[in-house]
């Protein structure tokens, strides 16, 4: 037996549904219109009587703000801190949208296509994909690890498309007019920074948070401790190496940073981010060099891009980058183009006298 009430607000209508079947404890929802009761209703009696019905109540006593609190206490803070930092944004943008009043259950498909088409007026659709995968893994953990009875509504929105089709990257020419005005910046480590990440491919973060106590010079290599994915080791060009030896104090500790001045902690903490602490001169590098459209990390994408090109395979290029798959890398094999053609080319003569 089921029965939906009717409740009206001052501000909103609400309809509770109730429902008693035999040998089980009754349970009850509310929703915002009657046909979410309805369909609720209908999914109940149904699973109670094939006997695959789970009580669902404890998830219906916790909060989606405390669980996803919750969430962010006790996983995001295991996670590198840039991932940390993404999540407790992304967290922050949730609850700002949807609310922090409603039950860790009641965040249904509905309610997420409601948010993800709100959103979109004000984030790019990578934005709204890095937010479903957060609320994803906080509902799996709530149900795997938290003993919860919810499911997962992510699955069943459509996310929208990201587009990654922005491979800028700077020619020889572009390349060295940049950093030819780097080298005239009155921040004296701007051009060794921009150098080392177009030799390397590393990311900005991962530039500018570099430790000597990670740079192996007589091996040419990085350890990268602290990045996206995995620890990795990248190896350094000879110019690479060499722009680093000209800039190494004679005593330096391990600790010290590489690009970042000596008090790295505090800017760190300020910033957010390593690599905001060349964002103004490298702005100012650009903009005289006429290269208004590139972005810092357009010079990770220059070193992919030459590194293809000069014939480094996709496997070792990933490697480098850091990429734990070759999806990623793919998006740089357009490139060859002129290549492949000078390859067939080879062949032209086939089956010619």
């Amino acid at each position: 037996m089921a029965r939906i009430q009717t409740r009206k607000g001052k501000s909103r209508t609400t309809f509770t549904a109730t429902v008693r079947i035999k040998g089980f404890t009754p349970v009850a929802r509310t929703f915002d219109t009657k046909g979410e009761a309805k369909s609720w209703v209908a999914n109940i009696e149904r699973e109670m009587r094939m006997g695959r019905y789970q009580d669902a109540r404890p998830a219906g006593k916790l909060t989606f703000s405390e669980a996803l609190n919750k969430y962010i206490d006790q996983v995001s803070t295991t996670k590198r801190p840039n991932s940390e930092r993404r999540d407790r944004d992304s967290a922050k943008a949730i609850l700002n949208v949807m609310g922090s009043e409603i039950s860790l259950a009641d965040v249904n498909p509905q309610r997420l296509v409601v948010y993800r088409d709100a959103r979109l007026k004000n984030v790019l659709p990578s934005t709204i994909q890095k937010e479903f995968a957060l609320l994803s893994h906080m509902f799996n953990i709530a149900r795997r690890e938290w003993g919860l009875q919810v499911d997962n509504p992510v699955p069943e929105v459509t996310r929208p498309k990201v587009r990654n089709g922005r491979t800028r990257f700077l020619t020889n020419e572009e390349a060295q007019k940049l950093l030819d005005i780097a080298q005239k910046s009155r921040n004296k480590n701007l051009h060794p920074y921009l150098l080392v990440m177009m030799h390397t491919g590393m990311r900005p973060s991962e530039a500018a948070g570099l430790t000597w106590g990670d740079v192996d010079l007589d091996a040419r290599l990085v350890k990268l401790e602290i990045t996206k994915t995995d620890m990795r080791y990248v190896p350094l060009t000879e110019m690479a190496e060499n722009v680093l030896r000209s800039i190494r104090p004679t005593d330096t500790g391990k600790d010290m940073y590489v690009f970042l001045p000596p008090s790295s902690e505090p800017l760190k903490k300020s910033t957010c981010l390593p690599c905001l602490y060349f964002r103004r001169s490298f702005e100012t590098a650009r903009t005289k060099a006429g290269l208004e459209d590139v972005h810092l990390h357009d010079l990770r994408h220059t070193a992919a891009s030459h590194l293809l090109m000069a014939g480094v395979d996709i496997r070792t290029l990933a490697e480098i980058l850091g990429h734990k798959t070759l999806q990623m890398v793919h998006r740089y094999t357009h490139l060859l183009n002129d290549h492949k053609l000078k390859a067939v080319d080879l062949i032209n003569s086939l089956g010619l006298e």
